[in-house]
């Protein structure tokens, strides 16, 4: 028996993940369906991750988690560029992160250091882009001087934010992180964010909190420390308001775009392509079916797909592709 073709527009339904720092506002603003009670942190737009991956919303695939749809359809799927590159490792992940309290001060290795300690295939670089914030801060490397023996010490005096450099950040704002960089998202920002596709975290400063689950969360100083690149320290750029379609980022792992106002073409080619709609209404428009996606919703679109997107008055989505 044939298997149904695969969709050129894959709706998603998010994973959404509790977290002892997050909040409400992914319900509020982007409306997604938070359990009650509960503070979620993250939501997972597009994800293959184990028992995190994300689910198509509808159609001929409803239902199907995008990791079983990556193992039986491949290069299908994410594009001969992708399958060639990345083999049979899926390779982005997208959240939205609500940042209600602080961030762990935190940092992610590299592809070597995961796979030398068999943590992964991939390490962690990621690019966040500021969609509100509270008067917020976020954590952007290291102030200068600052070496292995002086964060250690920071860390073991309580005192890791006096050598974190803090900088305030607005909506809009664009900040990319290679693997290596001291951070931290801190009380009252939200963002989207794209990374390789891994959730290792070494967590460097907790605050000397409790978890979810009561017992104080694990730090991870060596590790952490290994991998930390004292160097690092990167700025912020701004979202252009002015032009219909903005390359925003243009990294060793992952392309993020930026439409608006006009309607435009997305042809994935050898590629897949991830939409995420972070303000008003956006329609994606293939040749054989065609999906409105609400603010807060999530799209992928496969190998080989003509695409129009076509916003809204004032909308505004997020394109992701994997480098290759």
């Amino acid at each position: 028996m044939s298997m149904p073709p695969l969709p050129e527009i894959l709706p998603l339904t998010p994973y959404l993940r509790e977290m002892v720092w997050g909040g409400r506002r992914l319900g509020n603003l982007y409306g997604k369906p938070l359990p009650a009670g509960q503070s979620i942190g993250e939501s997972f737009e597009l994800s293959a991750l184990p028992g995190r991956d994300t689910v198509v919303a509808d159609g001929l695939m409803a239902g199907r988690g995008l990791l079983s749809l990556h193992r039986e359809f491949g290069a299908q799927l994410v594009g001969e560029e992708v399958s060639e590159r990345y083999g049979s490792d899926f390779p982005l992940l997208i959240k939205l992160i609500d940042a209600h309290d602080d961030l762990s001060i935190q940092v992610h290795p590299d592809d070597a250091y995961a796979q030398s300690r068999e943590l992964g295939v991939f390490g962690k670089a990621e690019a966040w882009v500021v969609l509100h914030s509270e008067d917020g801060r976020i954590a952007l490397g290291l102030e200068p001087g600052v070496d292995e023996t002086a964060l250690r010490q920071a860390i073991g005096d309580g005192e890791a934010e006096r050598v974190v450099r803090f900088q305030a950040v607005s909506a809009g704002d664009v900040v990319y992180l290679p693997a290596g960089t001291v951070h931290a998202l801190c009380r009252g920002v939200l963002i989207y964010e794209v990374q390789q596709s891994s959730d290792i975290t070494f967590r460097l400063y907790d605050y000397d909190r409790a978890g979810l689950d009561g017992e104080k969360r694990e730090l991870h100083i060596d590790h952490g420390l290994a991998v930390t690149d004292f160097d690092a320290h990167p700025e912020p750029t701004r979202t252009p308001s002015d032009s219909s379609r903005t390359t925003l980022l243009d990294a060793e792992y992952f392309r993020l775009e930026l439409f608006q106002g006009e309607p435009g073409v997305i042809e994935t080619g050898a590629s897949f392509a991830a939409v995420t709609v972070v303000e008003g209404g956006v329609t994606l428009e293939g040749s054989e079916q065609s999906h409105l996606l609400a603010i807060g919703g999530s799209a992928m679109i496969r190998a080989g797909t003509r695409v129009r997107v076509i916003p809204a008055s004032g909308a505004r989505c997020l394109v992701a592709t994997p480098a290759v």
